[in-house]
């Protein structure tokens, strides 16, 4: 530490060495974090993104199926949809998903962060859609895929076939698994009517096998809707439950004193409740 005034020429010399060593940690790939411990990766180019909604490449829905099958047990439902999709998307089309850090995805497991609600692969596959759709197709997107969800049988028949046959990109489970249809887009109710029906518990390595057919299922019709879309052949055919046509009319957004802005079906939690539904 210098000590007392300083000239201008010691002044000069200081400051470029400073910039010298600050230039040398950036070169070498590292900036010093703003509390002054220990350095990050940069890792970040000046580059400026592309415009959003970010370009979209045709993409084979059985290679996406795959890969998510096998992300799932990587990092969950959620990363496993969205890094199949954002990996498929970097080989296809490149920058800009090559930015994308695919693991920002990991808290969507179980509903995310485990709170049952969303199921991962709706919110991986959702969040992959976002990307490369303007907002209000997205939306429209994103709903016929959520309920289309709520109305198939789980895992697929070709998610099994592709285990018993050992297709997958991992071997976990070569039998073929007892199948139900979610009837929710929440992972919780997805999940317990599955092992009601197959009478294992959640924490079964089967109920992961389930979850990580299911993700490719998901991710998969994710790629036929995408592709569909970009292709001028998308049309949404999705048709809301009768119980679900029922509520909203009491029980909409304007009607009713209970309101409620929602899609799925109500009877599958309200039923107990409510002596009025039908």
């Amino acid at each position: 530490m210098m000590k007392g005034p300083i000239t201008r020429k010691e002044f000069l010399a200081s400051t470029t060495r400073t910039v010298a060593a600050v230039s040398a940690g950036v070169v070498a790939g590292h900036v010093i974090s703003a509390s002054g411990g220990q350095s990050r990766q940069a890792g970040i180019t000046n580059a400026a993104l592309a415009p959003w909604p970010w370009p979209y490449s045709r993409l084979d829905r059985e290679d996406v199926r795959k890969r998510a099958h096998k992300a799932y047990y990587d990092g969950g439902c959620a990363y496993g949809a969205f890094h199949a999709l954002i990996s498929a998307l970097v080989d296809a089309v490149g920058e800009p998903y090559t930015r994308i850090p695919t693991q920002m995805m990991y808290f969507g497991g179980g509903g995310a962060a485990g709170w049952g609600t969303l199921c991962g692969a709706l919110n991986g596959s959702a969040v992959a859609i976002s990307i490369a759709v303007d907002r209000a197709n997205a939306n429209v997107i994103i709903g016929e895929l959520m309920g289309w969800y709520t109305q198939v049988q789980f895992p697929s028949n070709i998610s099994n076939d592709y285990a018993t046959q050992h297709v997958f990109l991992i071997n976990k489970n070569d039998k073929p698994l007892m199948q139900t249809v979610a009837g929710s887009t929440l992972c919780h109710a997805s999940v317990s009517n599955w092992c009601t029906e197959a009478g294992v518990k959640a924490s079964a390595p089967e109920r992961s096998e389930r979850c990580a057919r299911l993700t490719g299922d998901t991710a998969a019709h994710a790629v036929d809707l995408l592709n569909d879309y970009f292709s001028g052949r998308f049309r949404a055919t999705f048709v809301a439950p009768e119980s679900v046509v029922g509520c909203m009319s009491c029980h909409s957004s304007v009607i009713g004193n209970v309101q409620a802005t929602v899609k799925m079906d109500c009877q599958q939690c309200h039923k107990d409740n409510w002596d009025h539904l039908y």
